[in-house]
């Protein structure tokens, strides 16, 4: 029996991945049992109150005796009192905040573990959703062991010691009728098993929707799709109540009632044999309060199992969605331990290097393969080629984000799996293409000094003002404090790009990457960057990538062409044109 509970209600699976998951929380739980045990042992000495009044009835017992009687009842009652406090505080402050700081946290810290290629495969939202619903999940569960399953075990146990002395057949019939009273319960939880499944689908799927549809308001309204975007979630919704609308029908109409027909041939049967030990003189009427309200705890233990299974259950698949992120493995474990570079400042440097966005190396696929190339220290290469070409790919194989699956990178004359992670980001500054310009909901200052939290005022402006936002920033009514709104929507995408421009000059690492950096602005500020540009590349070593090819033609001090993943062409522009290839024809087309 012991096995086919575990097997149907899966408990290795889920207490068991609670228990490896929530392991700070070990000595904190094993108090609380202990706190429990005297918790429920003293409401068993409780059931005994009215037996003990009728007793010293039956007995006509002194005055002192009912006086010794009432002054135990109120230190009883204080003691019970003071338990339950301590209990409630001990689950509320030991165990429920903490544990909602440790998940969140946890989901936090796990989702910053996570390379690139994992992040560009799940969504947003649903990442959240997921996080935030599992929380609550596990929250409820662990709620439900601490206050219903332990405490109901512990005072079935309690209520069966007696009345295996008292009655040891009744015993044997409540033994009886609680195994299939379980046994029901979680063959019916095992059959609606599926449809939790599906209805935790729907659920992330409608929480992913929610967030897209506040995120595109202005283009809901501009399109006029509000009401069908409204009436696609009532779809969903209706699913949901559909998927659970059938699942109650065969809880309620069929175990349900299986359940309570248990129940009611166990009550009937105790009965009979408490009335053969009256008749037979084997029990007094003290012993059967006593025992009937024992066994009546008993029976209600059954239900509160029953609910419990079913609880558990329900909340068992949002919880195990998180407990499988939480143990999901992260990306390569890098085991470098280099913290400052070689050399200085830091060249840059590709050899034979092979990567595609799968684990394996496929040539057929889109990637990067058997580049080399040379980027030396202080110098400013540019990345050019049609879209797709691997350009990007680059900036994310040299930073470390993505494992790449042959040849070698060196930074600073050290191979990026000898670099300590963390040391080896910290050599490269960055401003992505204008879409992927992520501003946070904070001031324009924040986020200018977001790599630098302390810089000074006076560096935050002379960064805005190489980038060419400052004069915008000062016509706004709060200048540097103004916020910006959720992702920068209270920017313009120039004006975002701009702020990400001054944040990674702000930055000053050893190595700026500018992925079409000035792809959102207007002409005339770009020309403004672009006669800046030589005092933003000062003593650094860059590495732009480009559409624009007069963007770099006066500031590269060589140009690499890439197309399709491979490096076709590398020199000078005067150079890449005498060659007439792939270069030349770019530029013409761009200069026509």
């Amino acid at each position: 029996m012991l096995s086919s509970l575990r097997r149907r209600f899966q408990v290795p699976s889920l207490l068991g991945r609670y228990w490896r998951i929530l392991k700070p929380f070990r000595g904190v739980y094993t108090k609380c049992i202990l706190l429990l045990l005297a918790y429920e042992g003293i409401q068993i000495l409780g059931s005994y109150q009215m037996s003990m009044m009728i007793r010293l009835f039956g007995d006509k017992a002194n005055y002192w005796w009912w006086v010794l009687f009432f002054v135990g009842l109120v230190i009883y009652d204080e003691t019970f009192i003071r338990l339950d406090n301590l209990l409630d505080w001990h689950i509320i402050i030991r165990q429920n905040y903490p544990l909602y700081r440790y998940l969140k946290l946890g989901a936090i810290k796990k989702f910053l573990q996570m390379d690139i290629d994992w992040h560009q495969k799940h969504n947003s939202g649903a990442l959240v959703g997921k996080v935030a619903q599992g929380v609550e999940k596990v929250e409820d569960i662990m709620g439900m062991i601490w206050i219903e399953f332990i405490p109901t075990t512990i005072q079935a146990v309690f209520s069966l010691i007696p009345l295996l002395f008292i009655s040891p057949l009744a015993v044997a019939i409540s033994a009886l009728s609680f195994l299939l009273f379980v046994r029901f319960s979680l063959k019916n939880n095992k059959e609606r098993r599926p449809s939790k499944e599906r209805r935790f689908d729907l659920y992330e799927t409608e929480w992913h929707r929610s967030i897209e549809i506040v995120q595109s308001v202005e283009t809901n309204y501009m399109f006029g799709q509000t009401d069908r975007l409204i009436n696609e979630q009532a779809d969903l919704h209706q699913e949901i109540m559909d998927i659970g609308r059938k699942e109650a029908h065969r809880g309620i109409y069929h175990y349900n009632r299986l359940e309570l027909r248990i129940i009611r041939f166990a009550r009937v049967a105790i009965l009979g044999i408490w009335g053969y030990q009256l008749i037979n003189g084997g029990m007094d009427i003290p012993t059967l309060i006593f025992v009937y309200t024992l066994t009546e705890r008993l029976f209600s233990s059954f239900w509160r199992f029953s609910r419990l299974i079913e609880k558990t259950s329900e909340s068992a698949e949002g919880a195990n969605r998180l407990a499988n992120l939480l143990e999901e493995e992260t990306g390569h474990e890098a085991e470098g331990e280099v913290t400052t570079p070689k050399t200085q400042p830091v060249g840059v440097e590709l050899k034979g290097v092979r990567f595609t966005y799968k684990k394996e190396y496929d040539e057929e696929q889109d990637g990067l393969h058997d580049v080399t190339l040379d980027i030396p220290a202080g110098s400013v290469v540019a990345l050019v080629g049609p879209s797709g070409a691997g350009k990007t790919t680059i900036r994310k194989i040299v930073t470390g984000l993505m494992e790449i699956q042959g040849g070698d990178i060196r930074v600073g004359g050290v191979s990026v799996k000898d670099w300590d992670p963390e040391k080896l980001l910290e050599q490269f500054s960055y401003v992505p293409q204008g879409d992927d310009v992520f501003l946070f909901n904070g001031t324009v200052r924040d986020n200018i000094a977001f790599a630098r939290p302390k810089a000074s005022m006076e560096e935050v402006e002379r960064a805005a003002v190489l980038a060419g936002i400052h004069d915008f920033i000062m016509s706004m009514a709060e200048g540097y404090e103004t916020v910006v709104g959720e992702r920068g929507k209270r920017l313009s995408g120039g004006q975002k790009q701009r702020v990400a421009l001054a944040r990674a000059i702000l930055a000053d690492r050893p190595v700026l990457i500018l992925d079409e950096a000035t792809s959102a602005v207007d002409a005339i500020t770009e020309e403004e960057i672009q006669q800046k540009m030589a005092e933003i590349l000062h003593g650094k070593t860059s590495i732009i990538i480009a559409h624009r090819l007069s963007t770099v033609w006066d500031i590269a001090n060589k140009i690499v062409v890439l197309e399709r993943g491979r490096k076709v062409e590398e020199g000078t522009h005067a150079e890449l044109m005498a060659l007439n290839g792939l270069y030349s024809k770019m530029a013409l087309l761009q200069t026509k």
